[in-house]
């Protein structure tokens, strides 16, 4: 039986001889603990420490600041540690639920947010059949049900103004997963390993990751062998203003990698920044390509962009249908992106240098043709 016990003080040439034990030990428990490193991600880390695995979230708006720590242990658990693997958990980031049915551990969420907007099939058979139930909407938590199946943990995407939790919840431990941070792909991809710390399935998440990263990698070799780049922005225009990533954002990355200019590269941020329309015209007017996520449904066509605004059919894009569109609808982008950067990757090569991929059919992106 495990027993929690007090900290106890060594005290002169003892104290030197434990702590250089304690150096090695941990020096070969890392080697053997067998635990993923982390390699692309910048807002999290996982280490071993005695058995014990210890996982660190920093806080993506502040650096150097932590955001949360935990101390994860097999079996019974001492005070301000947490028993794994987990088996009742409330996952309120749909991006979070596609991993963890990558992982097959769906059957140990009990709790989501915003079930009206969930687009994976196996969620919506759990929630059907009363397996998993809605404890959020609409950013209000709904304390009552949360009490009542009394998860172990509730993960959730936190924000920088997010709202308090309710009084009544703060003995169950609120788990950020801010992977929609990461301005790396693969590091997006890499919050894998994060959330399979908890459910006891780090070898498996590392298995899942070494197959995204190899294919990843692969696709980025090729296309660094092109000799042309062309240029490309992003967005549209929406209530007053052209919400620009920033040269060191996500989806700029992923141009580079496949083998494009991105027009904004020289905003040197990972965020994005809003602009007026006329810069972005100056900026953007004879680029190349458009990539547009969403707005227009699942059957656009430049007609239907046209009667949005009318200065757009101004864009070389626009006039030569290099358009590049994904409906989060029917592709479910928002929730399977994450995992498939290889696959965003793959879509905007196939647009940018199609010789590169002859036989490959877009998964997300395709050029609208109409």
């Amino acid at each position: 039986m495990k027993t929690c016990s007090k900290p106890y003080r060594l005290s002169g040439m003892v104290r030197i001889v434990a702590f250089a034990v304690f150096l090695l030990q941990g020096l070969i428990l890392h080697a053997q603990s067998g635990s993923p490193a982390v390699k692309y991600a910048k807002g999290f880390e996982i280490r071993k420490e005695n058995g014990k695995t210890i996982v660190t979230v920093k806080n993506p708006w502040k650096e150097g600041a932590v955001m949360a720590s935990y101390t994860l242990v097999q079996g019974k658990a001492c005070e301000n540690e947490i028993s794994i693997p987990m088996d009742n958990i409330a996952v309120l980031s749909a991006t979070q639920l596609n991993g963890i049915e990558k992982l097959n551990k769906l059957e140990a969420v009990t709790g989501i947010s915003e079930a009206g907007y969930i687009q994976n099939e196996k969620v919506k058979e759990l929630l059907l059949s009363g397996k998993i139930i809605e404890l959020a909407a609409g950013g209000a938590y709904f304390t009552e049900k949360i009490l009542k199946i009394n998860p172990s943990a509730i993960f959730y995407s936190p924000y920088e103004s997010s709202r308090p939790v309710p009084a009544a919840l703060h003995t169950i431990p609120f788990i950020p997963y801010p992977d929609y941070m990461e301005p790396d792909p693969l590091g997006r991809a890499e919050w894998i390993k994060f959330t399979a710390a908890f459910l006891g399935k780090e070898k498996e998440a590392d298995s899942i990751f070494k197959f995204i990263e190899r294919e990843y990698l692969k696709l980025k070799k090729l296309a660094a062998t092109v000799k042309e780049r062309p240029s490309v922005f992003s967005g549209k225009y929406f209530n007053g203003q052209w919400f620009v990533a920033g040269g060191k954002s996500y989806i700029a990355r992923l141009f580079e990698d496949a083998g494009a200019g991105y027009v904004f590269r020289y905003i040197n941020k990972e965020a994005g920044i809003p602009l007026d329309f006329e810069t972005v015209w100056t900026k953007a007017r004879n680029a190349g390509f458009w990539r547009i996520t969403g707005g227009f449904g699942a059957n656009p066509s430049y007609k239907t962009i046209e009667a949005e605004n009318y200065r757009y059919a101004l864009f070389k894009a626009f006039k030569t249908h290099h358009i590049l569109y994904c409906d989060p609808q029917t592709t479910a982008y928002f929730e399977k992106s994450p995992l498939t950067p290889h696959l965003i990757l793959a879509d905007f090569i196939k647009a940018f240098h199609p010789r590169l991929l002859p036989g490959y059919k877009p998964v997300y992106y395709k050029l609208l043709k109409r």
